[in-house]
């Protein structure tokens, strides 16, 4: 997923010191926490569990230690303090199953795998790539030409691949091989343009879907978690029209605001050749695709024509690509990032055990009464709800803990004033990569990597995230307008 949750990287011994001083301060948050006087509406378990989840955030943040390691490490002593492993929440209808371990039982976790699985499959076998150059070929040598060519494989890629990480590690390889094709100056506006827009493009486009960002996972889980029923088709329904709104936004302004020096006029060659080096398409990239796209089939129609749970179907087409061998016995164990499934693990048993301790009730008791009063006006509300995503980012790096955390307490009072969960969901998640940092946007971080620091400029970074903020402001205003047209919001 990402440079927080991806693999480890090794740590220079010199780098060491400033762990160690981070877990202190994650310790010193944590007991902080623990032992401040415990606030009206929580039981002292619910504000040790806060403790727990305060300090891991601090460890997750600064990578004090393998981010799934860091979530294993939670559990435990989450555990350790009375949370049971696994439990059946008492009156649930369907009965619902929290602990600390919980996570691992959730179907969003199994989603998420199966999927990612998907995602390696299109970037073993090649048919990522040969996906890519195609489109790029089909457009014009310009700067609009290109970053449209990037929006629309960003699109298409995140139908198959819902890792940003994995979207971002073949789209940017690409740019900055064509940056160095053209000749373009390190850190000049034309290169900081390619490189910023393409991985804006590898993230966004994908919050069209449910399954297109490893948010997608998350959001199913916090549902889940409220028995809220949500479906493929209805999380399109709201979601793709702002996505594609402010991607088209994002592409106009960054290309009239931040202009570069020079036109440029790229030849088809650069593509076509990449593609006639590759030869003819093979086996397994037809197998894959074949897979991919029923796959997809099967979970639009999901429950209309059938029941079959999104990673049911994925575990066929697992099944599918083992027995073709496309994934072999080496690839079960190094394909993903297990990581990353360790990390998310620890998340989606986080959105069923802060609602189990009444921290949400608690949240929602701070956040309902200054929300509230905005009701009558949804789009004022909304924006309120994405600003607030901004300034949470700042402070979990990965998004996937402030998402539930901000939604939950809302979604129930909202619900009831005329908003629905997943209108909710939408600003949360428009807002949910910004790039002010680079701590806050792991791609941002993964492409200043793969151009050696050579293909943007901080004050570059920082001009182009506010243009970020703005086009998802815009299309949140935009998005009240379309839900409203379909009725989705009264």
């Amino acid at each position: 997923m990402s440079t927080s949750v991806a693999a480890p990287t090794p740590v220079a011994a010199a780098k060491h010191p400033v762990k160690w001083s981070w877990l202190a301060i994650a310790i010193a948050i944590g007991l902080a926490v623990a032992f401040m006087p415990t606030p009206e509406g929580l039981s002292h378990t619910a504000q040790l569990v806060l403790a727990i989840i305060a300090g891991t955030v601090v460890l997750w943040a600064a990578e004090v230690m393998n981010n799934g390691v860091a979530s294993l490490l939670m559990m435990g002593i989450l555990m350790c303090i009375g949370v049971a492993p696994l439990t059946t929440v008492p009156g649930a209808a369907p009965p619902g199953v929290s602990g600390a371990l919980s996570g691992f039982s959730d179907g969003a976790w199994w989603t998420l795998m199966v999927v990612v699985y998907y995602g390696f499959a299109m970037k073993k076998t090649g048919l990522a790539e040969r996906v890519a150059y195609y489109i790029l070929s089909l457009f014009p040598g310009t700067f609009a030409g290109i970053l449209s060519a990037f929006f629309l494989i960003g699109l298409l890629l995140s139908l198959g691949i819902p890792s940003m990480t994995v979207r971002t590690a073949i789209m940017a390889p690409i740019a900055w091989s064509l940056v160095q094709t053209l000749g373009l100056a390190p850190r000049s506006k034309a290169s900081a343009l390619i490189m910023i827009t393409v991985v804006e493009m590898a993230v966004v486009p994908g919050l069209a879907w449910e399954l297109g960002s490893l948010n997608g996972p998350v959001v199913v889980s916090m549902f889940a978690a409220k028995k809220i029923a949500l479906t493929w088709g209805g999380y399109a329904q709201v979601m793709m029209v702002p996505t594609l709104i402010m991607c088209a936004l994002i592409l106009v302004m960054n290309l009239m605001l931040f202009k570069a020096e020079a036109p440029i006029h790229v030849s088809r060659d650069f593509a076509t050749g990449k593609l006639k080096s590759m030869g003819a398409i093979k086996r397994n990239e037809m197998i894959v695709a074949v897979v991919v796209i029923l796959s997809i089939a099967m979970w639009v129609t999901n429950p209309t024509y059938h029941k079959l749970p999104t990673f049911v179907i994925g575990m066929f087409g697992m099944a599918i690509f083992a027995l073709a061998g496309v994934i072999q016995d080496s690839d079960i164990g190094t394909g993903i990032s297990w990581t990353l499934m360790l990390f998310l693990g620890g998340i989606f048993s986080l959105t069923h055990l802060i609602p189990q301790y009444k921290i949400t009730d608690w949240l929602a008791g701070i956040l309902v009464p200054r929300v509230s009063p905005l009701i009558g006006t949804p789009m004022l509300l909304l924006l309120v709800v994405a600003l607030v995503m901004l300034v949470l980012r700042f402070i979990d790096p990965s998004a996937f803990i402030v998402i539930p955390l901000l939604w939950t307490p809302l979604v129930d009072t909202l619900s009831a004033g005329g908003i629905p969960p997943l209108v909710l969901a939408a600003p949360i998640l428009l807002m949910s990569a910004p790039f002010f940092l680079l701590y806050t946007n792991f791609w941002m971080a993964m492409a200043e990597g793969m151009t050696g620091k050579q293909g943007f400029s901080k004050g570059q970074l920082f001009y182009l995230a506010g243009l970020y903020v703005v086009a998802a402001l815009i299309a949140t205003v935009v998005g009240v307008f379309y839900w409203k047209m379909i009725g989705i919001l009264k």
